[in-house]
């Protein structure tokens, strides 16, 4: 049965008690100006009264012709219960789907999570339904058994930190820290150096933190790790929480463990790079974790009610992806391996990201070495070319640097940029980073040299989401050679 003979089925009350047929939808003939056009209540209320429910999924847009329930084999595309006893293509197909059913893949999802897992975007503003109010994990310190696992941006420390997170959590609960998103590093990156500099950080936060992980939750990277500390430290009925800022990965993570449990993965959550993707609190019980969480032969019967929950991640209104578009989020947000340049910032010039952020050189030393972590490609011009440039963004003229992008009503409704950090330091080394500029969700750029003084001042919107920091990766650095560049370096 096709479209056309379905249509013809579907009648809509006209008046008292008089039923006209619906036109065909998709008819051979030429369209008929007299026919009556639906309105979409009547359309609705005709796509109820069908009594195939195959039908009915093919018109409300839940399927499309010859659409093939798994779980009902018999449907419209004539693909019976006995696939022996079906048609070779309508066996094929019907096997094919049974897989899917099997994995997950065949969930019937609401329109914004089909957006953002097909297309990474939502309609609107992504921020209108964001939780920004770190007291939505105040329940967790009234919990009484259970283990946090707090997740953080390893491209955005400390910008990818709860504040007084240990307020909301609790001190008497044991926490493990993961710096998610490793596999966006260099490839020669120090991991045991890594792991020091973030026990270094750890120091300064309010949290029982038993131990400290790097993982990539997109390539599996240390999450096998990750997973039997999490089994060897939890002890029998403790629920385990995913905590942490929006963005940072918590639903990848979790999809990361039912990547590696035996068939947990059809229960994977939703995942995706705009912030505010999780909206509530989600549960997935742990005896989906086979192998990972719970030992093979199953979870215990202490553990048959106890759950690992995704939580809404905490947006930080300080950071500066909260000033992007969906489109301006694709440019700045890092989405693979980052390669480190080096550059030569001389005395009276300046290096900017986009519009987001720019270091200036105001005083002290004639150059230093600045090494720049970030997916926004930079720019060097001199300081008062780089207020030029600031300057016809917010007039609402558009220039080359990205972002922000748009018409002139975009710009103008940028942010002003004002100063956010000015700081004097000394160099302690001329082949090793002496402090990082870090930029809240963007990156971070190291700077390096051996001097006495230098004075640096940085500008952002609002002057928000810039912090000076120890070097995370301080030997990132090359020396120039006479045979290289001598404003770049090109890693070998």
């Amino acid at each position: 049965m096709n479209q056309a003979n379905v249509a013809k089925g579907l009648t809509v009350s006209e008046g008292e008690g008089e039923n006209k047929s619906v036109p065909e939808l998709h008819s051979a003939q030429p369209k008929d100006d007299s026919s009556k056009v639906l309105s979409d209540a009547e359309y609705q209320q005709a796509i109820k009264n069908l009594d195939d429910p195959g039908l009915r999924a093919i018109f409300s847009g839940e399927a499309v012709p010859g659409f093939i329930d798994p779980n009902n084999m018999t449907t419209t595309a004539g693909v019976t219960d006995d696939v022996n006893d079906a048609e070779p293509h309508n066996a094929i197909v019907a096997a094919r789907l049974r897989k899917r059913a099997e994995q997950g893949r065949d969930r019937i999802v609401c329109q914004r999570c089909y957006k953002l897992m097909h297309h990474n975007t939502v309609d609107g503003p992504w921020k209108k339904d964001i939780v920004s109010d770190p007291r939505a994990l105040k329940f967790l310190r009234y919990k009484t058994n259970l283990i946090a696992v707090v997740v953080c941006d390893i491209f955005d420390l400390p910008g990818s930190m709860i504040p007084h997170l240990g307020e909301f959590i609790g001190e008497r609960h044991p926490v493990i820290l993961v710096a998610n998103k490793a596999d966006l590093l260099p490839k020669d990156y120090h991991k045991e150096r890594l792991i020091m500099w973030f026990k270094r950080f750890a120091k300064d936060l309010d949290l029982n933190i038993q131990s400290i992980h790097l993982v990539s939750s997109l390539k599996n990277l240390g999450v096998r790790e990750l997973a039997a500390d999490i089994s060897g430290r939890r002890r029998a009925g403790q629920d385990v929480y995913m905590v942490g800022r929006a963005n940072v990965g918590k639903s990848e993570l979790i999809n990361a463990l039912l990547r590696i449990s035996i068939g947990g993965y059809k229960h994977k959550v939703l995942a995706s790079h705009v912030p505010g993707t999780t909206m509530g609190l989600s549960g997935i019980p742990l005896r989906h974790f086979v192998k990972a969480l719970v030992p093979p032969e199953g979870a215990i019967p202490q553990d048959r009610q106890t759950n690992l929950y995704d939580t809404p991640g905490v947006f930080s209104n300080k950071s500066l992806v909260s000033f992007l578009t969906n489109e301006e989020l694709k440019i700045a947000m890092c989405n693979k391996r980052i390669t480190p340049f080096t550059y030569i910032l001389n005395l009276g010039e300046s290096v900017m990201l986009g519009g987001l952020g720019r270091i200036d050189l105001v005083e002290g030393t004639q150059y230093v070495y600045v090494t720049v972590f970030a997916n926004i490609r930079p720019h060097f011009t001199r300081i008062n070319r780089a207020v030029e440039l600031t300057e016809k963004i917010e007039s609402g003229i558009s220039t080359f640097l990205r972002p922000p992008i748009g018409d002139e009503e975009r710009l103008k409704t940028f942010p002003k940029s004002k100063l956010a950090v000015e700081h004097t330091f000394e160099g302690l080394h001329r082949r090793h980073a002496t402090l990082d500029v870090a930029f809240a969700g963007i990156g971070w750029i190291a700077i390096t040299g051996q001097f006495p003084k230098a004075t640096i001042q940085v500008f952002t919107p609002n002057g928000m989401g810039v912090s000076v920091r120890p070097p995370m990766m301080p030997f990132e650095y090359k020396m120039i050679t006479p045979h290289t560049s001598p404003t770049r370096k090109t890693p070998k």
